[in-house]
């Protein structure tokens, strides 16, 4: 029914180009709700009926994404890929290609949990065809997840902790590593078949694991050192477990005295190692419940060291002898997957990647170097470059404990102090990324590498700067070749034998525009292959990680997982490092929950991992021929033109404005991150001043709520406007271009204008007052004036609607050059947005149903009012029940006063009806608004 009120209204405005359908549709299902045609609960019915449709379509869109789902196809595919590489190549050529890695899957922490680890099994399921235990799925267990989802609330889970996202994270590692020994077991089958003296010695590690869950602490003071340790711990608890069960299965099927003999003595190391690592976790856990027990956590990390194994050469070794003494080749091949994984990721379930922040070790060292201004200060710029350089060259490693950890204050200081005590006691081989995020210096990389080399680990880290800033991208390649300058760090380099380097596409998307991001970025990976080879040091390996979010507007491309792969590393850029002699790494991203899903089945890990052996091995016609680079000015200009407009916008106090419209209070909570509390006064709401107090998940989320995909979209028109001719030629001859404007097309798929103003009117006066002069209800019409009343006073609407007008203007020279696509996904997300128009609308009203109030714990009740317009419903209400205490009159037990009495004190009564009538409805409906966010996000295929 509503679906057809929907279209009707959008016929009426079509002829009228004043009128706003999403309004109209608000009206009509108001006065239908008005006159009881439809109950809350009957609207709450639709919602989730609409949300999961929208969760079906979100698992078909993410079947398509993947490709071929099949294992057996896929792995069909690997072997063919891997068989190429043997072709004409001796064992060495062979092992040696195969040895190198050549691809990294970071899993990040980034709050993307949009919805219960329960669904989001069965989306990956629904998507894959396969259950997460490897069954495949008919239409009875089809049937079965679906009618589930029916039932449960689409909401992320109820409690979001570090620890709740590390399970998330290992349940999909789990699966990834099973997908990378099925290319490693298909990589021995082929050097077998080629190569049956020798094949034994394979060694293959072309894709690494690697995650931040735990280890990220760019803006999280809640990532203490305990809980890091911690997560290190467990990841490594979680991998020798899961050696200790392929040993024990190689029990059960033996044959033989001498090999069963080898597989007790590999099982008795990786089972006391199991039990010393859950010990030492017990202890740690007391420890950060009370402190005073760290140092019985510390002797026991000394003590144990041994036991817990701190490399893998005991276990390999044992594995070489179990070899020598296996029965057959199956038994051979097991082992050899498992050597494999150890030299591939050590003892842990994947390489980890801490971060922080560039200004934390400029703080750490301030004293040290007199740090007065900022690094980059032109004035003093190369007096601090020489003294940190003095510093290093002065450097010898320190002798640390867990107590330094707790002494030490600074947050760098105490970082790289963690890493070094877990390379001493949990894992001293595998390389630990050490992140650095808004590096726009030299001198940063040469902070982090003094205190690595304090601390003692400057072999055992990759120091890594993360470009995401304008400025970044404007000098990225001087800021590595500034550091250069130092002859510590250009030995650093040669000893590590690789360099790398992360690009940020999610902040620098929300500040110059995911288009012109793209773009600059590439530019960047040009130059940084220009400096290699200017520098002579094209023999180091290049690791170039690509940090992007699952979203369009955060850099996630939202056709294919092979497109996926090849926006972010353009295989021209990939073919210059090569044409250099430079080997790439190149690594990608899966965010939070709405990465995760990618590896919550073995038949999705598995689509995935072949999906990246064929970006990887598979050289790409595409670096040879692409039209785009023959015409690089107008490559420029496009692009240069989309970042002047967007960081023109950014600049707009109006766009700010926009942001502070509703906030983020359209969405659940999605994250483990702390929300960080205002310090003003509860009456003062706070507002954003510029994008920049925002992170870029929040920021892109608030804009998909509202209905407008800026970040993707705006500057587009006008550059397309500059030359249509020669954008429609490329669009549809360059796969590079056309593969970014295949993000524009999503994005605009995705957007409606009249959504947008629909959201803004709610604070626009006219709407209000308009509606108070043709209401028949003289309440009604009461209520309408005090809301023009108050927004009239708020004075926000002339901004934000003047804001709408630029991006209608951008936005039209786009329609020009492509339309939306009119699917049965796009009505839907357009009904679901007005829908909960008309649900705010209802909160409003009700809001006006207040009681008056003197001034109470600092607010009015204009002040509680404006809160509500906001959409700041919970505070509003919990200050509102503070002022309106509900005190049952009727006690359960009472005492014999000799008489009865039917007295009640009237506060108690009619609180209990405000209660009753406003502010539980209130909550209610500010539920259903959010409820109606995850659908939203379900459409738009994921969060911020």
């Amino acid at each position: 029914m509503l679906g057809s009120i929907l279209n009707r209204v959008r016929a009426q405005a079509a002829a009228d180009p004043s009128g706003n359908p999403i309004l109209l549709f608000a009206l009509d299902l108001t006065m239908r709700m008005d006159r009881g045609e439809i109950s809350l609960d009957g609207l709450e019915r639709i919602v989730q009926r609409l949300t999961l449709e929208s969760f079906a379509d979100r698992a078909q869109r993410m079947t398509n994404y993947l490709g071929e789902i099949g294992i057996a196809a896929n792995e069909r595919a690997a072997q063919t890929l891997i068989e190429q590489k043997a072709r004409d190549a001796t064992f060495a050529e062979f092992s040696a290609a195969l040895v190198r890695n050549v691809f990294g899957i970071v899993f990040t922490a980034h709050p993307t949990f949009s919805m219960r680890l329960e669904l989001a099994r069965s989306l990956a399921e629904l998507a894959s065809g396969q259950t997460v235990e490897g069954v495949p799925l008919d239409q009875a267990g089809r049937d079965e997840r679906m009618d589930a989802a029916a039932l449960l609330e689409h909401r992320p889970p109820a409690e979001i902790s570090l620890e709740v996202e590390h399970a998330w994270v290992t349940e999909a590692l789990n699966h990834a590593h099973d997908a990378l020994e099925r290319v490693h077991r298909t990589a021995f089958r082929v050097a077998r078949e080629h190569w049956p003296d020798q094949w034994t010695k394979l060694e293959p590690r072309l894709v690494t694991l690697a995650s931040w869950v735990g280890y990220d602490q760019d803006g999280r003071t809640d990532v203490t050192w305990t809980r890091t340790i911690a997560a290190r711990l467990t990841d490594k608890l979680a991998m020798i477990e899961r050696h200790r069960r392929k040993v024990e299965g190689l029990k059960r099927a033996n044959t033989g005295d001498d090999f069963a003999a080898a597989l007790e003595s590999l099982d008795a190391i990786l089972t006391t190692a199991s039990a010393t690592v859950a010990h030492q976790m017990e202890l740690l856990a007391e420890a950060e419940r009370d402190p005073t027990k760290t140092a019985t956590f510390g002797r026991a990390m000394v003590s144990g060291r041994d036991k817990a194994l701190v490399k893998t050469g005991p276990i390999v070794a044992l594995i070489e002898n179990a070899l020598q003494v296996a029965p057959d080749d199956e038994r051979r091949e097991e082992l050899l997957v498992m050597r494999a994984s150890l030299r591939t990721h050590g003892l842990g379930l994947a390489h980890i990647h801490v971060r922080l922040n560039a200004s934390q070790l400029h703080n750490a060292v301030r004293r040290q170097v007199g740090l007065e201004t900022e690094p980059s200060d032109p004035a003093n710029r190369r007096s601090y470059f020489n003294i940190i350089n003095d510093l290093l060259g002065r450097a010898r490693p320190l002798a640390i404990s867990f107590e330094s950890l707790m002494e030490e204050r600074a947050s760098a200081k105490r970082l790289m102090m963690t890493v070094a005590q877990i390379v001493k006691f949990i894992d001293a081989e595998t390389p630990i990324r050490f992140l650095i995020a808004e590096t726009e210096t030299g001198f940063t990389l040469l902070a982090a590498l003094y205190y690595a080399r304090l601390f003692g680990v400057e072999d055992q880290i990759e120091i890594s700067p993360l470009f995401e800033t304008e400025e970044a991208f404007e000098r990225g390649e001087r800021v590595i070749e500034e550091a250069l300058k130092s002859p510590h760090y250009r030995a650093y380099l040669e000893r590590q034998g690789r360099i790398a380097v992360q690009f940020g596409f999610s902040d620098s998307g929300r500040f110059i525009g995911q288009m012109a991001a793209t773009f600059r970025i590439e530019r960047l990976r040009l130059r940084l292959a220009q400096l290699l080879e200017r520098h002579g040091l094209c023999r180091l390996e290049a690791i170039l990680f690509n940090t992007h979010g699952e979203s369009i507007g955060r850099g996630g491309h939202p056709l294919t997982f092979a497109d996926r792969l090849r926006y972010a590393s353009p295989p021209m850029s990939r073919a210059e490092f090569e044409r250099r002699g430079v080997h790439v790494k190149e690594e990608m991203s899966v965010q939070g929950g709405d990465g995760y899903m990618l590896f919550l089945t073995p038949a999705a890990a598995t689509a995935c991992v072949r999906q990246i052996l064929g970006f990887a091995l598979d050289a790409s016609s595409e670096a040879a021929n692409d039209p785009i680079y023959a015409v690089p000015d107008y490559a420029s200009e496009f692009f240069a033109t989309v970042q002047q407009e967007f960081s023109s916008l950014v600049d707009d106090p109006d766009y700010a404005a926009l942001l502070s419209l509703f906030g983020t209070n359209l969405l659940y909570r999605t994250g483990s991150r702390p929300v960080v509390r205002q310090a003003e006064e509860w009456s003062r709401r706070s507002g954003i001043a510029h994008p920049s107090q925002l992170r870029a998940i929040p920021n892109n989320a608030i804009l998909q709520q509202l209905g407008f995909m800026a970040v993707t979209l705006y500057g587009t028109g006008r550059a397309v406007s500059k030359d249509p001719e020669l954008f429609h030629a490329m669009r549809q001859r360059s796969a590079r271009f056309g593969r970014s404007l295949q993000m524009v097309s999503a994005a605009l798929d995705r957007t409606e204008l009249d959504v947008l103003r629909a959201y803004v009117n709610i604070v626009n006066p006219a709407m209000w007052l308009n509606g108070a002069a043709r209401a028949r209800s003289p309440a009604r019409a009461k209520a309408l004036r005090e809301l023009a009343r108050l927004t009239g006073q708020l004075d926000r609407h002339d901004r934000l609607a003047r804001l709408v007008r630029r991006l209608q203007a951008d936005q039209l020279w786009l329609l020009e050059a492509m339309e939306p696509a009119e699917t049965p996904q796009r009505r839907r997300l357009i009904l679901l947005h007005g829908i909960r128009v008309a649900v705010i609308q209802r909160i409003c009203l009700l809001a006006t149903e207040i009681p008056n109030f003197s001034p109470q714990l600092g607010v009015t009740r204009d002040d509680i009012l404006a809160r509500i317009l906001a959409l700041d419903v919970p505070s509003a209400v919990e200050r509102l029940q503070q002022i309106f205490p509900h005190e049952d009159g009727i006690q359960d037990v009472r005492d014999d006063y000799g008489e009865l009495s039917q007295y009640r004190p009237e506060p108690a009564l009619s609180y209990e009806v405000e209660h009753n009538t406003l502010f539980g409805p209130m909550l209610k409906l500010f539920d259903l608004v959010r409820r109606i966010g995850t659908a939203i996000t379900y459409e738009i295929g994921a969060i911020g």
